[in-house]
């Protein structure tokens, strides 16, 4: 039920934002027709545990965002990350086994810039982000496929050092899910470099 209202809300959300965007579509912007690509990395709790530390993966992820308004940028996101399992050797031992996890989706960045500044290129963006996807995990001992749905709202910042390369940072709170399981940190911290064209 509370997941439900979550997502009710984060729905309503993004249409409010898509229409805001249609709104002001008819307005150029240094975000309108633009192309921006990002490779990130973020670090994600893998759900499992050693002794009481809970173990960490890097996440890696590449997304492609094209500004159809003003104010908005809309793309895709695909990338993975490294988990591991416990292959059991007999009834008493195990060895890690390491996979890779495919994640993908679609996230909306609403920049908030543009509403102050008047500029055909501007080095700095100031953003909300909305993120929706999904993971892919396999249960190594019946080999079936499991798709796992995760989403965050959150907040984003990148700076161009040159015209087209910059670096940004992202934070978003949401639901993440791993190995079956609700991570207990629901805030990730992303970085990387952004291209812009």
């Amino acid at each position: 039920m509370k997941t439900s209202k979550i997502i009710n809300k984060t729905g309503l959300l993004f249409t409010v934002i898509i229409m805001i965007g249609i709104y002001a579509s008819g307005q150029e912007s240094y975000i309108k027709h633009r192309w921006n690509i990002k490779a990130g990395y973020a670090c994600y709790k893998t759900g499992s545990y050693i002794g009481n530390k809970e173990e960490t993966t890097g996440n890696y992820r590449i997304e492609a965002n094209y500004g159809f308004f003003k104010y908005i940028e809309t793309g895709a996101y695909f990338g993975g990350s490294r988990f591991e399992y416990y292959q059991p050797v007999d009834s008493m031992s195990f060895i890690p086994k390491g996979y890779f996890v495919p994640f993908y989706g679609v996230n909306c960045n609403f920049h908030l810039l543009p509403f102050v500044i008047n500029k055909g290129d501007f080095r700095f963006d100031l953003y909300i982000i909305f993120k929706y996807g999904s993971l892919v995990l396999k249960d190594k001992r019946s080999g079936e496929l499991f798709n796992k749905n995760e989403y965050a709202l959150g907040s984003g910042v990148c700076f161009y050092l040159w015209k087209h390369i910059g670096f940004y940072t992202e934070i978003c709170y949401g639901n993440y899910i791993y190995e079956n399981t609700f991570s207990n940190n629901h805030t990730k911290f992303r970085y990387g470099l952004s291209l812009k064209f």
